[in-house]
């Protein structure tokens, strides 16, 4: 059961922050809030009703994030995201009733609450008998723009009356309770912190089938692939978003080095003119590492969910065999491998990388290599007819892809360290 811990922010630790200049940044915080939430809000509702709005991403789902850290350069990334997301819940509870016209828009008051990301906050201890959360309240931009430091160290009451509370937040401290998304709120003169958590109960361990094997392939068509040996569930991922923000990512670079050509500062005042492109350089590396970051949760979580024991990744050699033709041939494959390997073996599921070149050449169903196929989206066997009678049928087909993610799932390595995929079940 999830339960929260109420506690009152006493002051700031660093005596170098007044209570004054705290106070006007919670309560500028809570307002920024407030409008980026209506503004979620108002959008949700237009999008819902079919009309104009600017905020849309290549999948056409809403995605105010973008206009919302423009106007916004102050507040964390992480608060900007939690806003968006809880006003997004909040309109899809009460969507029905708006657009039916029983209830109005429900709207955010300018003393809301600001919430905090689990990653924005932590809560330690600094000595017997102060605990302190520090919270990210200020941008990079903005904490340099308001000379105070960007993670602020907040004094709690330590509820020592209350024992359960007392426990609670000591157990916060040492890293022993699950931590949620926390709130910072108002309350007449004073401010609050609220941290919802719950205790972590010994994870019962899971019972995967190590004859199941999952492959995960780099796609052609799609960003990630995946299959199974011995079943004929197969997935990808869309990478439509990849090859969209990529094309937004080269058309800045190239019209920041127009400008910089153009400039004429090519002595001093160099590294002053180069600044937007390091800092661009900076924002595509932050949206990779977070891309991997979910990319090999869902890939993990597709194993747990049908209980695969070992998962065999496509080790990116295939990439440079056949002249970079993977979506995700300029893209971290490494780190996403690692990622991949970490969160699988958390859980005790096995990764292994397997290097073989005939994946995507090579039928997962009779194992008959052939010469790269015209088509590089569906794959159709000489030997066989694998691909062929499904098309004929019209029943399925057989995708590049996925033909790639079955071999993987099959692929074995033998003594010698040949590669030899086994038979189709």
């Amino acid at each position: 059961m999830q339960r929260s811990l109420v506690l009152k922010i006493i002051r700031p630790y660093d005596e170098k922050i007044t209570w004054e200049n705290l106070g006007y940044l919670l309560r500028g915080l809570s307002y920024n809030v407030c409008r980026m939430s209506n503004y979620c809000m108002t959008h949700h509702l237009l999008r819902s009703l079919n009309l104009e709005t600017e905020n849309l991403n290549p999948q056409g789902h809403l995605y105010c994030y973008p206009r919302l850290t423009e106007e916004y350069p102050d507040v964390p990334a992480g608060i900007i995201c939690a806003a968006e997301g809880r006003a997004r819940k909040l309109y899809m509870r009460n969507a029905a009733g708006v657009l039916r016209s029983e209830k109005a828009l429900p709207s955010f008051r300018k003393d809301s609450s600001i919430p905090i990301p689990v990653a924005g906050y932590s809560i330690g201890r600094v000595d017997a008998d102060n605990y302190v959360a520090n919270v990210q309240l200020l941008s990079r931009q903005g904490a340099k723009a308001q000379n105070m430091p960007g993670r602020i160290q907040l004094v709690l009451a330590s509820n020592w009356r209350d024992k359960n509370a007392g426990r609670a937040l000591h157990q916060l401290a040492e890293g022993k309770l699950k931590r949620g998304i926390a709130s910072i709120f108002r309350n007449k003169r004073d401010w609050y912190i609220s941290i919802p958590y719950e205790a972590e109960t010994a994870r019962e361990k899971e019972e995967f089938d190590p004859e199941l094997v999952m492959g995960v392939a780099f796609g052609m068509q799609c960003a990630l692939a995946y299959a199974f040996n011995h079943s004929l569930k197969r997935g990808a991922i869309g990478g439509e978003e990849v090859l969209a923000h990529q094309e937004k990512y080269q058309a800045r670079k190239k019209h920041i080095r127009a400008q910089y050509n153009w400039s004429g500062r090519k002595g001093h005042g160099r590294g002053s003119a180069l600044k937007p492109l390091q800092s661009l350089y900076e924002k595509e590396r932050n949206y990779r590492n977070l891309t991997n970051e979910r990319y090999a949760k869902w890939v993990v979580e597709i194993a747990r969910k049908n209980r695969c024991g070992k998962i065999q990744l496509d080790a990116g050699s295939t990439g440079q065999s056949e002249g970079g033709n993977i979506l995700l041939a300029r893209w971290p494959q490494s780190t996403l491998r690692l990622k991949i390997r970490n969160k699988a073996e958390a859980y005790g599921i096995a990764v292994q990388e397997c290097p073989d070149r005939d994946i995507r050449n090579r039928c997962s169903r009779c194992g008959a290599t052939q010469d790269a196929p015209e088509d590089k989206r569906w794959f159709t066997c000489k030997s066989c007819g694998y691909g062929i009678e499904d098309k004929k049928t019209g029943a399925q087909f057989i995708s590049m892809d996925y033909n790639a993610a079955r071999n993987l799932a099959k692929w074995e390595e033998t003594p010698k360290g040949q590669t030899a995929g086994k038979s189709s079940v």
